[in-house]
């Protein structure tokens, strides 16, 4: 009697232990089932041990249909290999199994149509028993939406193109006749044909020559822009001496500096070796930077160039002013061509000066950052990675004939820069 009663007690057990399994399964599947997001269970041989609710409507297959069949039965003919792989890449463990990212496949329906999913899979029993879950959700609207702003994309860069080669040709039909106006005044003021007896006409030939300057100096501006946005600046790389190019700025804009009684100076470290870069436009660059920082530092104030060596082997060029200074809405501001900070229209200009500058410095494979403090100044540094910087030839020269790299056009340059 002991031993049937001590049997009785065991089997009651495993009955209860049963019931228990049969409830969690029950459980686990009513999960699923919720899920909104397709499920299918394979074993090691990839063969379909069950689907989930959302996956028999997405996939309009019943369980029962599909039980023991390969879960290739699921995807276009595209499909199958990348699925195949992805199980056996979990199946043998190691990089694959860690770096488990998903993959992107295309799912085939009962009716012969076709769905963009993404599936994740992972292993869900071990021993000889190996099973493996795979989650398949579905990214119609997703491509859709891809889709969408793929073509948008393309859309504004053909609009940008489109407007950059209208502004090309327009800049070039201004040109033309500029260079004419410009030509034709310097030779009256010279007199070179006869003396002008009037000295108020001698006044006005200046006018025109200065203001035809202007003009075209914008006209330049407009065209390296648009050929920068249209990926069409040709820049020739080579060694190219910043403090060279900084002394020789110093020199050209310091009588403008002393007019405005403004003290412009330069503290250049003598190690820095040559970059490579365009010669031209670096020459440009710091024009531009040191004729902003005077333009915009009252009398009495400073201007001061310096480069250096940075702890990475970057080369770095700083242009300090003690100006008027900006704050973070107004360098944003700064930072979109054609417009300016309302405090610094006084000193005129078209909002050019700095979104050139900052395209032709990422042209060169450079950076560009600007600080400022309102009423303390601005910094603004240029700093070239080191593999722009040609470490074993300190001090060399920037002359056309240095060291040159291959001649290619610019990559496209978008940079949300602008004049102060």
């Amino acid at each position: 009697e002991a031993e049937e009663s001590e049997s009785a007690a065991r089997v009651e057990a495993l009955r209860l232990d049963a019931d228990v399994r049969d409830a969690r399964i029950n459980e686990l599947v009513a999960m699923l089932d919720t899920a909104t997001d397709g499920v299918v269970t394979v074993d090691e041989r990839g063969r379909i041990l069950s689907l989930n609710k959302t996956a028999e409507a997405l996939f309009g297959y019943d369980q029962r249909e599909v039980t023991g069949e390969l879960f290739t039965l699921l995807f276009a003919a595209e499909s199958h290999a990348p699925a195949l792989d992805y199980l056996e890449g979990l199946k043998g463990g190691g990089v694959a199994s860690v770096m488990n990212d998903g993959r992107e496949v295309v799912g085939r329906v009962r009716q012969g149509g076709k769905i963009p999913l993404f599936m994740t899979m992972g292993q869900i029993a071990e021993g000889t028993d190996r099973r493996f879950c795979a989650v398949l959700r579905d990214i119609t609207a997703w491509k859709k939406t891809e889709g969408e702003l793929v073509e948008a994309r393309k859309a504004a860069e053909k609009a940008s193109a489109q407007k950059s080669d209208v502004l090309a040709k327009i800049s070039h039909e201004i040109r033309t006749p500029l260079n004419a106006i410009i030509g034709f005044a310097e030779v009256m003021a010279e007199e070179r044909f006869g003396p002008i007896a009037n000295e108020r006409y001698k006044e006005y030939l200046r006018d025109i020559h200065q203001s035809g300057g202007y003009v075209i100096s914008l006209v330049n501006d407009l065209l390296d822009l648009a050929k920068i946005e249209a990926g069409k600046l040709d820049l020739d790389f080579v060694s190219v001496n910043l403090n060279e190019i900084a002394l020789s700025t110093v020199s050209l804009l310091q009588p403008e500096a002393q007019r405005g009684r403004v003290v412009l100076r330069s503290g250049l470290s003598p190690k820095l070796p040559p970059v490579v870069a365009d010669q031209r436009s670096i020459r440009q660059i710091v024009i531009n930077l040191l004729s902003n920082a005077v333009k915009f530092t009252d009398a009495g104030g400073q201007v001061i160039i310096s480069t250096a060596l940075g702890d990475q082997g970057e080369a770095i060029l700083r242009v300090r002013d003690t100006g008027i200074g900006m704050d973070d809405k107004e360098i944003a501001l700064a930072l979109e061509p054609f417009r300016q900070v309302p405090t610094t229209r006084r000193a005129g200009g078209t909002g050019l000066g700095l979104p050139l500058t900052k395209a032709l410095v990422e042209a060169n494979r450079a950076a560009m950052s600007i600080t400022s403090v309102k009423k303390e100044g601005t910094l603004v540094e240029i700093t070239f990675p080191p593999q722009r910087v040609l470490a074993g030839e300190v001090g060399g020269g920037g002359s056309a004939e240095g060291r040159r790299e291959s001649r290619t056009p610019a990559h496209r340059c978008r940079s949300s820069s602008a004049k102060r």
